[in-house]
């Protein structure tokens, strides 16, 4: 048997209204009944090894930690990253001393230090070490 596409919006619409009378489909985890008692006790500060303990001993069911952390972790949502920045420069009081300082390093000026040379480079020789520093 070949179905055909809805030739029309109506049909389409009268198919979707076939499909609204099935039951819901029962959770596939077995974690799901539970997952405002997982949730808490994460905020908690619970590990999932904690978690997987109290599971066996309490309610008398088997579930390896990594199995709720990877419940808690396909439900989990997804949170912006939000970027923290200190204030600007500006915002702090323009007397302060801290400020002064920094004002007294930017106005010096940079001067590269400069490492002597210890080896001396001549075409066709072998690399040689200088005996005074970097003076040929």
């Amino acid at each position: 048997m070949i179905l055909q596409p809805p030739s029309s919006l109506q049909e389409g619409s009268q198919i979707i209204a076939g499909f609204a009378g099935l039951p819901p489909k029962p959770p596939r985890s077995k974690l799901e009944p539970h997952r405002d008692l997982i949730r808490e006790l994460r905020r908690r500060g619970q590990t999932y090894r904690d978690l997987a303990r109290l599971f066996q001993e309490r309610l008398g069911l088997y579930v390896a930690p990594s199995t709720l952390h990877s419940f808690v972790k396909v439900r989990a949502k997804h949170r912006k990253r939000t970027q923290f920045e200190l204030p600007p420069l500006e915002a702090a009081l323009p007397d302060s001393p801290a400020l002064q300082r920094v004002a007294v390093l930017r106005s010096k000026p940079t001067v590269p230090n400069a490492k002597p040379a210890r080896f001396v480079f001549r075409e066709n020789e072998p690399l040689t070490l200088t005996d005074n520093g970097g003076e040929q």
